[in-house]
């Protein structure tokens, strides 16, 4: 994230999308990625402490990993629901 978000900021300001709807589909796109495996570690500390097998965990993960991404499909496709505060109090 800190590599790759300073790097695509200007491409999307380009592009007219609005920094600050970038960030929160950068944050919750990690929040996501961090619970998926090969790479996701959050899985894989809570298996851990848990003492159980991933692949029990990840099955019963699943719906809810469905529910995030259709979460972030429609934040990403409808930019009102994150902007739409920012705009009353800040502006």
């Amino acid at each position: 994230m800190l590599i790759l978000a300073p790097i695509f900021l200007p491409v999307v300001t380009q592009l007219g999308i609005d920094p600050l709807h970038f960030g929160i589909l950068v944050v919750a796109s990690l929040g996501i990625g961090l619970f998926l495996p090969p790479v996701g570690m959050g899985i894989f500390i809570a298996c851990t402490f848990a003492e159980i097998d991933v692949g029990r965990v990840f099955r019963s993960f699943a719906p809810f990993l469905g529910a995030l991404f259709a979460g972030l499909l429609i934040v990403t496709a409808v930019p009102w629901l994150t902007l739409v505060l920012p705009r009353i109090f800040f502006k």
